[in-house]
């Protein structure tokens, strides 16, 4: 039997959850909105999905080894709001208990991490499925490598990408790298968007490609992609993921635990969770029953 690996990527988890939800707050007065989205979403992907093994992924604060290459790199991104901040403990210490492994390495993004263990888990026979509304990560897809995006329940397989993109996966670090991204402040060639990036690496199939063609161009693009030409280079670096960052874990090891569901309970209580500590009493009692045909 084929094992099933889901990689979360936990940082997007923390804003969507944060963002979706109107405040709420526990019995002290505390904001726990971000919490209960963040459990009210895991707990859905894990009733979907059922993964025997499974990891959550985040992003540390700091820089990280693209702002050492590229310091205007996500220059322009906010700061991460104190509301939130202050739940990432409450939420972290609640993945745990759950049973549910977290990754986090000073100086990488949860992308890159997740790159890394997608890999390591395919050449171990595990089929892969990385949870993230990211487009950046579209690149990682191929025959054993799939992303659920959260937000639109969509499942991405090569063809899908195609279907939605016009581009295989394979083709999506030079998309990236052409139309640029501005919440990463990442700046891409003058007047080329989506449609026309598609255009072009339908025709041409790379980006290298394209610039060996560049007299074939029309002039106004021509003069576009001379101007990039440099950039175009920083850009690539700073859209590819890596694969190959030192993780001292293997795949095997992001078996999901079983939760804690007393300490759970406790938790949920302190936060006025009314609705989760009906879902913990369900689990208890499935807990229970299994437990007891067991010892016949």
């Amino acid at each position: 039997m084929e094992k099933k690996l889901v990689l979360i990527d936990g940082s997007s988890y923390l804003y969507r959850a944060f963002y979706a939800l109107p405040p709420l707050t526990d019995p002290k007065g505390e904001p726990t909105g971000a919490i209960y989205g963040f459990i009210r979403m895991i707990s859905t992907l894990i009733k979907e999905l059922n993964p025997e093994y499974m990891a959550v992924v985040f992003d540390l604060p700091g820089k990280t080894f693209r702002h050492e290459k590229y310091k205007e790199y996500k220059a322009t991104r906010k700061e991460t709001p104190d509301e939130l901040k202050v739940q990432i403990p409450k939420i972290k210490e609640i993945i745990k208990l759950w049973g549910i492994n977290i990754l986090e390495i000073p100086g990488y993004e949860a992308d890159d991490i997740i790159a890394t263990i997608a890999e390591k888990a395919v050449n171990k026979g595990f089929k892969v499925i990385i949870v993230t509304p990211d487009k950046d990560m579209i690149q990682l897809i191929d025959k054993n490598i799939f992303i659920l995006n959260p937000v639109s329940g969509e499942i991405f397989d090569r063809e899908k990408v195609k279907e939605k993109y016009g581009i295989y996966p394979e083709q999506f670090i030079d998309y990236l790298s052409m139309i640029g991204d501005t919440v990463d402040n990442i700046i891409g060639v003058k007047g080329v968007g989506p449609k026309t990036a598609e255009k072009l690496l339908n025709k041409y199939g790379t980006l290298d490609n394209i610039i060996k063609h560049i007299d074939q161009l029309k002039p106004k693009l021509k003069e576009a992609f001379i101007e990039a030409e440099k950039r175009l280079k920083e850009n690539i670096f700073l859209v590819s993921l890596k694969k190959n960052i030192n993780i001292d874990i293997e795949p095997e090891e992001l078996k999901k635990r079983k939760a804690d569901l007393i300490r759970l309970k406790e938790i949920f209580m302190e936060l006025g969770f009314k609705s989760l500590l009906k879902d913990i009493e369900k689990k208890r009692i499935i807990e229970k029953r299994v437990e007891q045909k067991s010892l016949f």
